[in-house]
C-alpha cells in the first residue's frame, strides 16, 4: 500500500524508539520524512533506513523546547519540500520519583519536553497547514494522561496536558482541515524506560506504528480530537462456552 504517498511528514524524538519506528513505517506507506531530535549521529543513522527505502529523509538537530530550535526545522522543512502534511509530536522525556522527592528542575523539564515541545511545534506548522488546506498532527502522549499511577505526578501532569492541548487544537482545526489526535500507549519497550524492571505484558514500538500510519492518512479524515489508548495490559475473561441442551445432544 501507499497510504502516505509523496506527503511529508516531520517526526520528533525520531532517532529511536517509538520516533524512529514511526518514520520507517510512515517511509514504507510512500512518506518522506523530516526527523528531528538532539542526535546527529543517531538521525543519520535513521535517514540512511529512509533513503534505503527509497524516500527522501531530512535530518534537522532540534531541541523542541527551544523556540528558534523548533521555527528553524520548520522552515527546513519548508525548504527542502514545500510542504508538510504531517506532524508527530514524539520527543518525550519520564521519570519515576514521588511527587515529594521531584525537584522544580525535574519539573520544568518534564512540562517543557513533554508539554511545550509540541506545543511549539503545532504553533509553527499550523499556519503551513491552514494555507495548504489541512494536515494531520499526532501526539505521542502515555496512558499516564489518562489513567493515574504513583510515582508519576509530574510525568502524568505533562502527560494529561497533552491531552487538553490536542482537544483544543481539534477543536480550533476543525474550520482549518487540521486533524489533531493523541496516541496514549502503555508500557513500551524501548530505551526510554531505562532501568525500570518491566514487568508483564510490554509493547514493542513497532505497536504503535500502525495506529500512527492510519492517522496520518485519508482513512482517518472523520476522526478529530480523539484520545486512543495503546496497552499490551489488556485482560480478558474467555467466553464460557455454552452448555447444549439435551434435546440437541446425540
Amino acid at each position: 500500500m501507499a497510504r502516505l504517498k509523496d506527503r511529508v511528514a516531520i517526526v520528533t524524538g525520531a532517532s529511536r524508539g517509538i520516533g524512529e519506528a514511526i518514520a520507517l513505517g510512515y517511509a514504507r506507506e510512500g512518506a518522506h520524512l523530516v526527523l528531528a531530535a538532539r542526535s546527529g549521529d543517531l538521525l543519520r543513522q535513521v535517514a540512511e533506513k529512509i533513503e534505503a527505502l527509497g524516500r527522501e529523509a531530512l535530518p534537522v538537530v532540534t531541541d523542541v523546547t527551544d523556540e528558534d530550535a523548533v521555527k528553524n526545522m520548520v522552515e527546513q522543512a519548508m525548504g527542502r519540500f514545500g510542504r508538510i502534511d504531517v506532524l508527530v509530536n514524539n520527543a518525550g522525556g519520564g521519570m519515576w520519583k514521588p511527587v515529594w522527592a521531584t525537584s522544580l528542575k525535574t519539573w520544568e523539564w518534564l512540562i517543557n519536553v513533554n508539554l511545550r515541545g509540541p506545543f511549539l511545534a503545532t504553533k509553527h506548522v499550523w499556519r503551513i497547514m491552514q494555507e495548504q488546506g489541512g494536515g494531520a498532527i499526532i501526539n505521542i502522549g502515555s496512558t499516564s494522561g489518562s489513567r493515574a499511577y504513583p510515582l508519576m505526578a509530574a510525568y502524568s501532569a505533562s502527560k494529561w496536558g497533552l491531552v487538553g492541548l490536542t482537544k483544543a487544537c481539534a477543536e480550533e482545526g476543525k474550520a482549518d482541515g487540521i486533524r489533531v489526535n493523541v496516541i496514549n500507549p502503555g508500557k513500551v519497550r524501548t530505551g526510554f524506560r531505562g532501568s525500570v524492571a518491566d514487568e508483564g505484558p510490554i509493547l514493542e514500538a513497532e505497536d504503535i506504528v500502525g495506529l500512527a500510519v492510519f492517522l496520518a492518512s485519508d482513512e482517518a479524515e472523520h476522526i478529530q480530537g480523539q484520545v486512543i489508548e495503546i496497552d499490551a495490559e489488556v485482560h480478558f475473561v474467555p467466553r464460557r462456552r455454552r452448555k447444549r441442551p439435551a434435546s440437541e445432544t446425540t
